[in-house]
């Protein structure tokens, strides 16, 4: 299964749809033609039912379509981005999926328990029963909502005709909002489906080599591959960044009033987009501990026969018989360098870069704000200051 080729977010009931009407085989471009098609039944009747009722463009008072950031940023730029994003996280965590049925990492004999875990997870992600709950879900809000409410309180909004929703409102509520929580859930399904394979692969029997050059035993393309959730953190903080946008323009709050949300989502996307990777953590420890103990014996005899040999009243006690017994300087520093690479190794595939690139996928949203709460001529007097 994983050498023939292992998706997992090709699949599911609409995934199923597109591929009988052969979608799948004619359109080389089909999640960009999805992504349009989303964007025009989410947003172009919500264009015109607001032109029609005079809530599109800016007015002496209210919050109209177009200056509703928030909205706007949910279906303008958050739907299509996780539509178009979804093939090419598919593609890198194929990758993965093959590095992972390489015997170093998984042995032949253990390999039919891979194909077992990958087979379950396949059937998680085909199944009926979780599309449905998301679709339930997606649309439960509507079906239960109380009373409609307002945006930002006190402000009167796009969605609302006096004290009931509108046009634009019922559309938003029943469609483009659903449409955007159903996307939004395939893809948090596909996270999970990726932590429980996670959770179990040190069941399958890892053979982790500590010694690995890069420094996760030989799991590192593992880290690497969580990095193609970032897109979940991009399109938080586009979020946050619409809501806060809505904040500043409308109730008057400043960016030093949010700057604990900000810094709070920064740094809570992070930790959940990562934190699937510590399941990882007890097999490496494990490993780790087992090779510094083997290492520990190996540099003891190593440091014994280089002293013996050096030393000038010292004679070896016995014939070389192994490179580790010659007692050559060279030998020792290289043997030094293994051993260092060893203790160094980190207990959960992810190092700073991994770090790094999610935090800027949180964090780059929210930039236009700093734009916003000081000008350019602000900004840059600023900066030279800090830099001259």
């Amino acid at each position: 299964m994983v050498r023939h080729g292992y998706s997992l977010m090709r699949g599911g009931l609409v995934h199923r749809l597109l591929d009988a009407t052969g979608a799948t085989r004619r359109s080389r471009h089909l999640s960009w033609w999805l992504a349009l098609a989303l964007l025009a039944v989410a947003l172009l009747p919500l264009l015109l039912l607001c032109a029609g009722s005079g809530w599109l463009l800016p007015r002496a008072s209210g919050m109209p379509l177009s200056g509703d950031y928030a909205s706007l940023a949910r279906l303008l730029l958050a739907l299509p981005l996780l539509v178009v994003a979804a093939p090419r996280a598919d593609a890198l965590l194929h990758n993965a999926f093959r590095q992972l049925s390489h015997p170093a990492v998984v042995t032949e004999r253990r390999l039919p328990r891979l194909e077992a875990l990958l087979a379950s997870v396949r059937r998680g992600r085909d199944g009926w029963l979780p599309e449905a709950v998301c679709v339930v879900l997606a649309w439960l809000p509507a079906l239960i909502g109380e009373a409609p409410v307002t945006l930002l309180p006190g402000v009167v909004d796009w969605r609302m005709d006096g004290n009931a929703l509108s046009a634009a409102g019922h559309w938003y509520e029943w469609v483009s909002l659903p449409l955007y929580r159903l996307v939004l859930l395939l893809w948090w399904w596909r996270f999970l489906l990726w932590m429980g394979l996670l959770w179990r692969l040190p069941r399958v029997g890892l053979t982790l080599r500590p010694q690995h050059p890069d420094g996760a035993g030989g799991l590192g393309f593992l880290g690497r591959a969580q990095e193609r959730f970032a897109v979940l953190a991009l399109v938080g903080g586009i979020l946050v960044a619409g809501a806060c946008l809505n904040q500043i323009t409308y109730l008057g709050a400043t960016l030093h009033d949010l700057r604990h949300l900000l810094g709070g989502y920064v740094v809570g996307a992070t930790f959940v987009l990562v934190a699937p990777l510590f399941l990882l953590a007890p097999p490496m420890v494990r490993a780790k501990r087992h090779a510094l103990f083997r290492f520990d014996a190996l540099a003891s005899r190593m440091a014994a026969t280089f002293d013996a040999r050096w030393h000038p009243l010292r004679a070896p006690t016995r014939p070389a018989d192994s490179l580790l017994d010659h007692g050559d300087p060279s030998a020792l520093a290289d043997f030094n360098a293994v051993y260092q690479g060893v203790a160094r190794m980190a207990i959960v595939p992810v190092d700073r870069w991994v770090l790094l690139w999610i935090a800027l996928h949180a964090a780059l949203p929210l930039c236009p704000l700093v734009l916003l709460a000081m000008s350019v001529d602000e900004l840059v007097a600023k900066l030279f200051g800090i830099l001259l």
